[in-house]
Order: C-alpha cells, then structure tokens, then sequence
C-alpha cells in the first residue's frame, strides 16, 4: 500500500489526525493521549499491509516511522545532521520535520532511545501542530526531561504516549511483577534483587530509585526476564517515570 493510500485510510476513519491545527490551539494530556493512540490503533489494524506480515507482539507496531508513513510522510534516518548555535552552545540537531515535503530527518548519531523518542517526537509535531515556517529541527529528546516551550511538551507528551502506552505498559509490568502497584516487600526484595529487603532500601531510598530498578531488571523470582526498557525501546529513565504516571510503583517506607 502507498503512503497516499495510508492517507486516506486516515482521512476517511481519524479524520481529526489530518485537519490542519491551528498554532494557537493547545491540547490537554488526554487529547494528546487519545491522537496516540488513534495512531496506534490504526498501525495494529493495517500491520499486515504495514509490514508485509502480522505481527502478534503490540510493541512491534510502536513505530514512529511507521505512523509518519501512515500520515503521508516520508522518514529517513541520517548519519548526523546540522549544529545550531543557542544559549547553551553548540546544538546537534536530532530532528527535522519539514511540512511542505512531508519529510522527516532523524539523526542516527545518539542512542537509539534517543532515536526512536525524536522520531516519536516528529510524529507528535506531525499530528497536532502547524509549524511556522516549513522547516522545524528539534534538539535530542527522550522523554526524561520536561520542555518549556508549549508545543515541544506537547509534542514529547505524544511521544511518551505513543512509545509508552498507558494499557500495555500496565499489562507487561503486571506480566512482570504479578501486580498494578508494587511495593517493596521483602518477597519483592528477594525476586527482584536476591537480597534482603533491609540492604535493598539502604540501596534504593526513593520511588525513583525502585522505578528504574524496576524498568532495568532482567530477572524476577529467579526467571530471566526482557526488560520494560528493552521492550518499549525507550531508556531507563523514561520508562521509569511512565512507571511512576501509572501509579505502578508504590515510595519505599521507612520501615523494614
């Protein structure tokens, strides 16, 4: 199938993906939400067409460059691509989105978790916003920080929900860790660091410190297991917020 017939499958079924924005509009977390996952929705029901077979793994249809396709842009990924100068130096430019050519450029030169939020990233400039001017480069983003401008958190907010999203990520962590809120147990202690739950706290003091334990870890209750940041193809960091904004993981308590 052509990227001019993804188009129209999106016209004539999310025709509020393709209307124009207007640049002065702003969008609550749950309009930016639902754009997501309208666009996840439809990757999973045209994946065969996509990609040419059907895939059973939901994380495999999270692609950024696939739901620019589905939209009518062209992606490429660069070996590196222009520096700017701002208020802190030099600046590696990470993304382009250029509306007029329907192309977008991502940079290969950070990690691919890097890659692949800037990517998400361009897609979310693509379905909420009508940039000024034809060409807009984006900085490297992935998902561990909170930009100031407006239309870049909203932008990353897309990204966050469209590589992260809120039902599956749910569903692999209860996969994982057998519940929708950890707590840091001695039981918990044990699978999930074969120590004691005393010399786990003295370790890991804060909710961030558990979450990113718990978006890193390979094994549980003694079995080896893919982590969440290696599933969502995200890092560390990012996954462990999102942990955090789905009330997944409880604060350790002060006693043992």
């Amino acid at each position: 199938m052509e990227n001019t017939e993804y188009s129209a499958v999106i016209q004539d079924e999310f025709a509020e993906l393709t209307d124009t924005p207007l640049t002065s509009r702003r969008y609550s977390d749950s309009q930016i939400e639902m754009r997501a996952n309208n666009i996840l929705r439809e990757l999973w029901q045209n994946r065969e067409q996509m990609w040419g077979w059907s895939p059973t793994d939901p994380t495999i249809v999270i692609d950024p460059a696939k739901g620019l396709e589905l939209l009518g842009f062209d992606f490429f990924l660069e070996e590196e691509l222009a520096t700017y100068d701002s208020d802190q130096g030099h600046v590696q430019v990470a993304g382009v989105i250029n509306r007029e050519t329907r192309r977008v450029h991502v940079s290969k030169k950070f990690p691919m978790s890097v890659v692949s939020f800037t990517a998400a990233h361009e897609l979310g400039h693509a379905v909420l916003h009508e940039i000024s001017g034809p060409i807009h480069r984006d900085r490297p983003v992935n998902g561990e920080s909170i930009a100031r401008d407006p239309i870049e958190r909203e932008a990353d907010k897309f990204a966050t929900f469209f590589l992260m999203p809120a039902k599956l990520v749910k569903s692999r962590f209860v996969e994982l860790f057998g519940t929708e809120n950890f707590s840091l147990t001695e039981d918990a202690a044990f699978a999930l660091t074969c120590d004691s739950l005393a010399k786990v706290k003295k370790r890991y003091k804060t909710r961030r410190d558990i979450s990113r334990l718990l978006a890193s870890a390979k094994s549980y209750g003694g079995r080896n297991v893919y982590s969440l940041a290696d599933q969502f193809r995200v890092s560390v960091e990012a996954i462990a917020i999102r942990l955090e904004e789905l009330s997944l993981v409880q604060a350790p308590t002060a006693r043992s």
